[in-house]
């Protein structure tokens, strides 16, 4: 049986409120948190985002009272106008959140803590690493966890003197990093599929002449007894908000020889470019891939 955190706002929960900034607003009891320095670039600066509520990592976990907390109120138009109540095929939930759907839905961060889902007494679901100095959805469509997929693609360079292993990655058009190939779990779709339609989307955009050729080839390296599941859990991402936060399964994938020799990567319109990249501090763009991805790249090596 699951146990509920304190700060759940079950039938007959006490509530409370706190003064800060002199408005009165609703605040949510302590719970269980991850370390504050897994949760850095969910306190960072995104381009699409207003400016946040500065924290210091003393303060990100909700166990921790901070009573002049004010984070900053933000949803991006995009997440409005693509609302699945009004408009057909809209990939955002409502404005609303409504707590079954988010129950449903799920959680891999807090089945980890042996929890459901926790959420404050507005009704929104509760990041469960803490206080990201943002409220609301900002770019993500869904309230509570938003579930991504990310293929791990590594091989050992067959043109290199010392084969050193490399990772395909991909550059981000809304930042500019270097990132891990992936994306949202499209509703009902299963992760494998979405693992090698992400791969295909932002590193497959060959020429229609190569098109049959590079899909028999990815189809032989996502092949399920090629697969090693490596990361499932909270993604440390500058999208995230208090009530919105970004998950995924990472799954590693590493070619053969003849494989490694002929996959030829171009980038698709999801992806400014992609290329290998070697693993390894010494090489800046993998020190600085996007989110924590690095993290994830590491555990195959």
């Amino acid at each position: 049986q699951r146990r509920v955190p304190a700060n759940a706002t079950e039938p007959g929960h006490s509530r409370r409120c706190e003064k800060a900034g002199g408005a009165m607003r609703r605040a949510a009891k302590p719970m269980v948190s991850k370390p504050a320095d897994t949760h850095t670039r969910a306190r960072s600066a995104h381009p699409a985002y207003p400016p946040r509520f500065q924290l210091d990592a003393a303060h990100v976990p909700w166990r921790v009272p901070l009573s002049a907390y004010a984070p900053v109120e933000f949803v991006h138009p995009a997440v409005v106008a693509n609302d699945c109540t009004s408009k057909p095929g809209g990939w955002a939930d409502p404005v609303e959140p409504v707590r079954a759907d988010i129950l449903k839905r799920g959680s891999f961060e807090y089945d980890k803590l042996g929890l459901t889902v926790a959420f404050d007494e507005a009704g929104r679901p509760l990041n469960p690493v803490g206080r990201t100095g943002i409220t609301n959805r900002g770019l993500l469509g869904k309230w509570g966890a938003n579930h991504a997929a990310d293929p791990i693609v590594t091989r050992r360079n067959p043109f290199k003197s010392g084969s050193p292993l490399e990772v395909v990655v991909i550059q981000r058009k809304d930042t500019g990093e270097w990132a891990i190939p992936g994306g949202m779990v499209d509703a009902g779709e299963l992760v494998s599929a979405t693992l090698r339609r992400e791969f295909m989307e932002e590193a497959g955009n060959v020429p229609s002449e190569q098109r049959a050729k590079f899909e028999e080839m990815t189809k032989a390296l996502f092949k399920a007894s090629n697969a090693r599941e490596v990361y499932r859990g909270y993604v440390d991402d500058p999208r995230n908000t208090d009530n919105a936060w970004m998950e995924t399964v990472a799954m590693h994938f590493h070619c053969q020889p003849d494989l490694a020799k002929m996959l030829e990567l171009r980038a698709g319109d999801d992806a400014a470019e992609v290329q290998w990249l070697e693993v390894g501090e010494h090489v800046e763009q993998y020190r600085k891939l996007y989110a924590n991805h690095r993290v994830r790249v590491c555990c195959p090596v």
